[in-house]
């Protein structure tokens, strides 16, 4: 049974921070240092300060976030609101040509193991992460950025609710000319048990914030006696039914642990698939072209080792991949391209396993795939491979049987806002 309640959000003080798009920012883990330069300047009460501030020699970034934290509260920057409620946010975007329009709710969901079978993960985290939020979370005891949680409601009952408070006016409107973000407040008491009572029953996925669930429940175990409503933390949830669910592929940028060779490596990956040369010009278009087509019912990458030397690989069988993998590793996991590509390119050929710490470093996670291709083209790194996107039906399936994804398998547009509506324990 899932608990989800009201909460008396800390919202910013626009009478003294001005906009609103002035002081939130994205997720602190797509946030490159010279974004934080920028939401640094960009205002002195930008949450990038709460989320990701600067490192310093003589004073530890963490704990300066909780002075900050504090700080803004005393001076009426922060204010927590009267009245629990939840709060409506929607997302306006466009995506390969078509209007979409993301709407869902922050709440406090009650955490519990993943064992239980109501919170379900669908991807592996990297252990920096978690060690990274964990120290921030102790130090604020609060949450700046929401988890991105997924329920499924196909006949729309909780939607029904929410499409009713996106007709009053809303608290903020912040355009950043790729999304346009709005907020409100859900105040009706009786409409929000009625949400409450309707989700409690369901499943919540988690789309996006691994690291930060795994960190909150920790602290949840370790405050229960100490810390008052350490046991909640806020997700940003909304209808995976609904038809506004993108999800983008996370490309894998690759520095061989041992000097790479090209023709060695094309030698053993045509044991497993077809091994196609390019003799077109390579671009992000054309090589979400190529998967598309070649993808449609076969396991196909795109692996980009400099210019003239760009090749598209296609699986010979899908079941290639079981003997490779391990005892705890579900079969069902063969349907999925990444997983083919960490099984057999990355541990077999390469010697590369993503679930050792140690080994993490040899793998860079791009969306961009003109990114990716300049750090192959700079020499810092060997291989691009270019993947589709995963289904969410896949995630759905999968994480509901209790199967987790490799780390990065997802990127689900568009990121949440961090700061429109903080989760501070206790009063």
């Amino acid at each position: 049974m899932i608990e989800v309640t009201p909460f008396n959000g800390l919202l910013y003080n626009l009478e003294i921070v001005g906009s609103l798009d002035e002081v939130t920012a994205p997720p602190y883990d797509v946030i490159t240092p010279n974004q934080q330069e920028e939401l640094y300047q960009k205002n002195p009460h930008n949450v990038v300060r709460l989320i990701l501030g600067k490192d310093s020699d003589t004073d530890n970034r963490y704990t300066r976030s909780a002075k900050v934290f504090e700080g803004w509260i005393n001076e009426g920057v922060l204010k927590r609101d009267d009245e629990p409620g939840f709060y409506l946010y929607s997302q306006e975007y466009e995506f390969e040509g078509e209007s979409f329009c993301r709407i869902g709710f922050f709440a406090r969901v009650k955490t519990e193991d993943f064992s239980e079978g109501n919170i379900c993960p669908h991807e592996f985290t990297l252990a920096k992460a978690k060690t990274d939020r964990t120290k921030l979370l102790n130090a604020c005891h609060a949450n700046f950025s929401p988890i991105f949680g997924l329920y499924s409601d196909p006949e729309g009952e909780i939607d029904s609710f929410l499409h009713e408070g996106v007709k009053s006016k809303p608290l903020s409107v912040i355009d950043d000319n790729k999304v346009v973000h709005k907020l409100w407040r859900l105040s009706n008491a009786e409409s929000n048990q009625k949400v409450c009572d309707l989700i409690r029953d369901k499943k919540i996925y988690i789309a996006d914030g691994h690291h930060r669930y795994e960190t909150a429940l920790a602290f949840a175990k370790d405050n229960e006696d100490k810390v008052v409503d350490s046991a909640h933390v806020m997700m940003f949830l909304t209808n995976m039914d609904s038809d506004s669910m993108s999800i983008f592929p996370i490309h894998r940028v690759v520095k061989s642990p041992t000097p790479f060779n090209r023709e060695i490596f094309l030698e053993r990956v045509s044991e497993y698939f077809d091994v196609i040369p390019w003799s077109t010009e390579v671009s992000g278009a054309e090589i979400k072209s190529r998967l598309q087509e070649f993808g449609k019912d076969r396991v196909t990458f795109c692996a980009y080792m400099g210019k003239d030397q760009t090749y598209t690989l296609i699986a010979h069988d899908p079941k290639n991949i079981l003997p490779l993998l391990d005892k705890n590793e579900p079969k069902d996991l063969q349907v999925l391209d990444v997983m083919q590509l960490h099984a057999i390119i990355f541990r077999e050929v390469l010697g590369i396993d993503t679930r050792n710490t140690t080994d993490q470093q040899y793998v860079s996670y791009k969306v961009d795939s003109e990114e990716a291709m300049k750090m192959v083209d700079a020499g810092d790194h060997d291989v691009v491979f270019f993947i589709n996107p995963t289904q969410i039906d896949e995630v759905r399936r999968l994480a509901g049987k209790g199967i987790r994804l490799p780390q990065k398998a997802t990127f689900f547009y568009p990121k949440l806002l961090s700061g429109l509506v903080i989760n501070k324990f206790g009063k």
